[in-house]
């Protein structure tokens, strides 16, 4: 059995990271949103400290820089538009997201994004799905772990197709804040584990060869930091 550290939107928040030192996991992934306005450094810091107690695959998220992905970063992998085998399970990612109000540094079209997946597509053909575990800051459309304050939702109808075909074992998302939760999109597992910035987290735990996979869902205790 793998457990896993499931974080999404940190922004910068170093010292929420800190306080999973103690939270024992084999491997951590992190969907996005690592710094809170594109700080290179500020995510590096943030990677460091998280590398120092597992492995870490993570993606950028629209708030980080583009160039992220292209950073060396030791104890960690990025998978934007990558597959990385890790100990029997296969993880593969897309970062950034689609258009927002807010003019972020890692933003495109749904068009683009579709394009973005079909080419992740290729490079996932010939892996089993049993064994994928998808990671996208984006969320899929109508999941409800896409929906915003006002009712809308935001996510990507691409994603949500992607989904379908490609059926992962697990999707990991993140970037609307409020949208934390656990859902199945398309049969599909899938879990916002909510802003670490708020002290959210999930924790799975897998079993590589089997079809079992449990999420749960926690916070960090206030403290007033």
């Amino acid at each position: 059995m793998k457990r896993i550290l499931i974080l999404s939107d940190i922004h910068g928040a170093v010292a929420k990271a800190k306080k999973l030192a103690n939270l024992k996991r084999d491997l951590t992934i992190v969907a996005g949103d690592i710094s809170s306005c594109g700080s290179i450094e500020e995510a590096r810091a943030v990677l460091g400290e998280l590398a120092r107690h597992s492995p870490v695959v993570w993606i950028p998220g629209n708030c980080d820089s583009p160039e992220l992905p292209s950073i060396e970063i030791e104890g960690t992998r990025c998978i934007h538009m990558r597959l990385y085998n890790h100990y029997g399970l296969a993880l593969a990612g897309v970062g950034g997201s689609i258009h927002t109000p807010f003019g972020t540094p890692f933003e495109y079209s749904e068009e683009e994004f579709r394009a973005m997946l079909s080419k992740l597509e290729e490079v996932i053909t010939g892996n089993s799905s049993d064994s994928l575990i998808l990671v996208s800051h984006t969320p899929p459309y109508m999941s409800g772990l896409d929906r915003v304050r006002g009712g809308a939702y935001v996510g990507s109808l691409s994603l949500r197709e992607f989904v379908a075909r490609v059926k992962p074992r697990l999707l990991v998302t993140g970037h609307i804040h409020e949208a934390w939760g656990v859902a199945s999109v398309e049969g599909v597992l899938t879990v916002n584990p909510g802003p670490l910035e708020a002290g959210r987290y999930a924790v799975a735990d897998i079993e590589p060869d089997k079809d079992i996979v449990r999420i749960r869902l926690a916070k960090l205790p206030e403290t007033g930091d």
